[in-house]
Formats: C-alpha cells, structure tokens, sequence
C-alpha cells in the first residue's frame, strides 16, 4: 500500500429535492433521510406553514453523480498527495502555538496549478489528526487516482484554546485566526484558487459551529460551509446573537442573496441532532438552500464521522474540475 509523505514545514442523497415548511420548534425525529432545498430563495417567509412533506428512502451511494469517475489521464505516477507540518506556529491574536497541517495533493508540486482549498476543523476534545484518523486523506487520494474526486488543498488547524471559547471579533477570537493568520499564511505558502467558490470550511461538533458561524458571515470569502454533528447553541445568552448560526439562519440580510453551498448531517443516534434539525429547519424557513443528511446509524463519534468522509469529499468539490489541466497555473494571480 503506497505510504503518503508527511513533510516539515522548510519541504514545502441526489436523494430528494422539495422545499419543506418545518415548525423549528418541532420536536427532533431522527428519520433516515436527505434533504436538499433546491427552490430560489424568496424575499419573504410565507405566512402559513407549507404541508409537512412526505419523506423518501434514500438512495445508494453509488447512485451518486458526482463520484462517477473521469477518463482524463492522470498527470503524473504519484499515488498518494503529501502532508506539510506546520508545528510551530505562534498566534499572535491567541498567544499560542496553533499548528496546522496541510495535504496537498498527488502533483501538486509537478503540475503547478492552483487548486481548490478546504480548512477543516476538529471537534472538541481532539487534535488536527483526528482527519487523518478518521480516513480522510485516504479516500481523497483513492477517489482522485480513480477521477472520482477533484484535487484540493486540505488544511487541518488546530483549535487550541482560543477555539473552546465563545469569544468573537473585534476581541481575540478563532474566528480571526482563521481570517486573519490562517488563510492568509496558507495563501502566501501554496498554490490555491482565492475566491469563494473554491474555498470550503468545514468542522466537526465545535468546528461545524465555526465553520457555519464564519461562512454565513463571510460568502465573500467561502462559498461552501459544511457542519459534521454540529453543535449550535440556541441560547443567546451563550453566543451573541449576529455571530449565532442560529441567528444568521433566521435574520442575516445577505443569506438568501449568498449562493452558499451549505451541508448539514448527523446519525440518527447523535446528540446534536436537534440542534442540527433547528438550523436546518430555519434555513428551510426562508428557501436558503442547503443539503441536510440525518443517516439512519451514527452517533457522536469517530465511527460515525469516519464512514461518511467520502460523502463529505463529493459535497465540498461537487462543482470543482476533476481535471488537473482545467486548474489555473500557479503562474497566474490567484
């Protein structure tokens, strides 16, 4: 089996579409099914409740389209892509050391291109590895080998401190970490395509509460958002109310004008689940678009997180280029 490099830093389901009216203060049914809200949005919440929809089986995975395989010619003999270690990395707005990895993918140095870039963030009471534990980094290399996924730039943060806080700008906050030093480092020290549609954020538990509670404030800078088990508080008093998901589900101005690509799932068994249910459904209240997956198995935890990666994959590159030489060069601006 090939052994993917670990470098220093110096190395340098389509599964239903309808349009659902919940009560979002329903109580949590965790039926096994996929949401994908596929209406334009519209300048007004209607007055009255929409019929409660009849819910479908989902259907295989391998009915899928986005993981149906490319025939290009794969540009060069690598098999598997390459993690860079960035393990001192000092945080002048946390005032701690947030190390990072990235994965890059196989010919990211021979080809030259820019490629699309996701940040994803672990869950509470674990490190940045927890990705590459849970499997990620292998079914991203099988699925680009075998043209069923787009070549991307993974960057793994770890949360620290400053990320368990419910702190927010203008203070220290991780939200400014990764705005501020993160992206930015990450954009100086590789080739990735810089604007919003080929960048992602996602996150697990407390990072799917990041990675919404940044991209549905920031579309101008990610144009897709992913929340694995997220845990989204619905007390005000706990997260202010404009940096709230929650909130900005049911309020934000420019939600329904963003063109987020936004994913919702959890296991039928998991904790956050209604949490998840609540955000969904006020996104649902305004016709925001947006894909919710409640999985007939699963609770909160790594066995549930780590069988769902590929899918996980195929959301945040569904409309990236599986060709390498669709990819601009990295001779040309970002």
């Amino acid at each position: 089996m090939p052994v993917r490099k670990c470098l220093p830093v110096p190395a340098l389901l389509l599964l239903v579409s309808l349009l659902m009216g919940c009560d979002p203060l329903a109580p949590y049914d965790p039926t096994p099914v996929a949401i994908v809200i596929t209406s334009p949005p519209t300048a007004t919440v209607p007055p009255t409740a929409t019929p409660t929809p009849t819910l479908t089986p989902t259907l295989p995975p391998t009915a899928t389209p986005e993981l149906l395989p490319t025939p290009t010619l794969f540009p060069c003999d690598e098999q598997t892509g390459q993690v860079i270690e960035f393990d001192d990395n000092l945080s002048a707005i946390a005032d701690e050391n947030l190390r990072f990895r990235v994965y890059v993918p196989p010919c990211y140095f021979s080809t030259q291109r820019r490629f699309p870039l996701v940040i994803l963030l672990h869950g509470l009471s674990y490190r940045e590895e927890q990705w590459e534990d849970l499997g990620m980094l292998d079914a991203l290399d099988a699925g680009i080998l075998a043209g069923e996924l787009p070549p991307m730039l993974l960057v793994m943060p770890y949360l620290g401190s400053i990320g368990q806080f419910n702190q927010f700008p203008p203070d220290p906050s991780y939200e400014r970490v990764i705005l501020e030093e993160l992206l930015p480092q990450v954009e100086r020290n590789f080739c990735v395509w810089s604007r919003p549609a080929y960048r992602a954020i996602a996150g697990i538990s407390r990072g799917g509460f990041w990675a919404y509670s940044i991209a549905l404030r920031h579309p101008d800078i990610f144009g897709v958002a992913a929340a694995h088990s997220g845990y989204f508080p619905n007390d005000t008093g706990e997260i202010p109310p404009p940096f709230n998901p929650l909130e900005l589900a049911l309020n934000s101005p420019a939600l329904q004008e963003a063109g987020l690509r936004l994913y919702l799932d959890n296991g039928a068994g998991d904790s956050a689940g209604p949490s998840v249910q609540l955000l969904s459904s006020r996104l649902t209240q305004r016709s925001i678009q947006h894909t919710y997956v409640v999985n007939p198995t699963g609770e909160h935890d790594n066995t549930y997180w780590g069988s769902q990666v590929r899918e996980y994959l195929a959301f945040y590159g569904r409309t990236w280029s599986r060709d390498y030489n669709a990819l601009p060069s990295c001779a040309e601006p970002a």
